[in-house]
């Protein structure tokens, strides 16, 4: 006989109140480490927190943010999304090529963008679920099925095209605030709302810590899943598009640099990559902390190479801080 869940979870170790968990002390955590790497980045800088850099900051950073989004809802499940670079770039050229070739106009091009990332993200949650697939797999074959889709697609060479409405979502500001960052405040409006305040919340923080446990206890896994790929290649997607309004132009690789980037956003946000913890504002902090450090280390003449090494220990650090870290929820 199965039991419905509706009172705390046995295997929670601290089911308390909603706002309790969306604040949650490696969330505070996050933000600390964020306002300390601040300080320290404007020792080593003068000048760099400007109003215009810190308004640069905010505006791409918003652009991972939006990615890791998606990431952190898989993440949380017990799973990982390594499509959303070919998603994100999905989002942008379908988009671009429909406008450019006059086969739709501005609103039904983004929607069929929109529409195609959700359903990526949906047979990921089929592929995971139902042909009980490893979700790395999943999601790298997917990745790979629409990198060379989308050459076949293009021909190799993808269009640009101009489109005012998602250059005002990219790029301009309302009362000095990039609007693009407004939006990603928006979705992590909706994200703790999802995670917190909602019974597919509560579902997906069961799932993450134990599958059997929350499917004895009344929680639709398949359902879950579902949501949470769902939301992530539709997320995903709006990147691309908010993305391709930011440059005006969109191209095959274009969500590369925001595959693993995400999910290091992710994790420096406090949540486990094991599934069960953390949450979503916590990745905010997450993804403005990597746009800092990866706008800091060019300002500071590292080259490349020693560019990727620092980020990586960087990460690796804050990690370890995190694992010392005592107040977990």
């Amino acid at each position: 006989m199965r039991t419905r869940l509706t009172g705390p979870a046995p295997w929670a170790s601290s089911w308390t109140t909603p706002l309790q968990r969306a604040l949650g002390n490696r969330t505070v955590f996050a933000f600390v480490v964020l306002f300390l790497f601040w300080v320290a980045t404007n020792v080593l800088v003068p000048n760099f927190a400007t109003v215009g850099h810190t308004q640069y900051v905010l505006q791409t950073g918003a652009f991972l943010g939006l990615v890791a989004a998606g990431q952190t809802l898989v993440i949380i499940i017990g799973g990982i999304d390594l499509s959303v670079a070919g998603v994100l770039s999905l989002g942008a050229v379908v988009c671009a090529q429909l406008i450019a070739s006059k086969q739709a106009g501005v609103p039904e091009a983004i929607a069929i963008s929109l529409a195609l990332s959700a359903l990526i993200g949906l047979a990921n949650g089929l592929g995971i679920r139902k042909l009980r697939l490893p979700p790395l797999v999943m999601t790298l074959a997917t990745l790979t099925i629409i990198q060379g889709g989308l050459l076949l697609y293009t021909n190799g060479s993808p269009k640009s095209v101009h489109v005012p409405i998602l250059s005002f979502l990219a790029n301009d500001k309302t009362f000095g605030i990039p609007n693009v960052f407004l939006l990603l405040m928006v979705v992590s409006v909706f994200c703790v709302w999802l995670l917190n305040f909602s019974r597919f919340g509560r579902s997906a923080y069961a799932m993450g810590i134990n599958p059997q446990a929350a499917r004895l206890s009344g929680v639709d896994l398949n359902r879950t899943a579902y949501l949470m790929y769902t939301l992530s290649g539709l997320l995903a997607g709006v990147a691309g598009l908010v993305l391709m309004g930011f440059t005006d132009n969109a191209y095959l690789a274009m969500g590369n640099p925001y595959q693993l980037a995400s999910i290091a956003a992710v994790v420096l946000g406090g949540t486990s990559i094991l599934g069960g913890r953390g949450h979503y504002l916590g990745t905010v902090a997450g993804a403005l902390l990597l746009t800092i450090l990866t706008g800091l280390l060019p300002v500071l003449n590292i080259p490349q190479a020693g560019q990727n090494v620092t980020q990586g220990l960087v990460i690796i650090g804050l990690l370890l801080l995190y694992s010392r870290e005592r107040g977990d929820e």
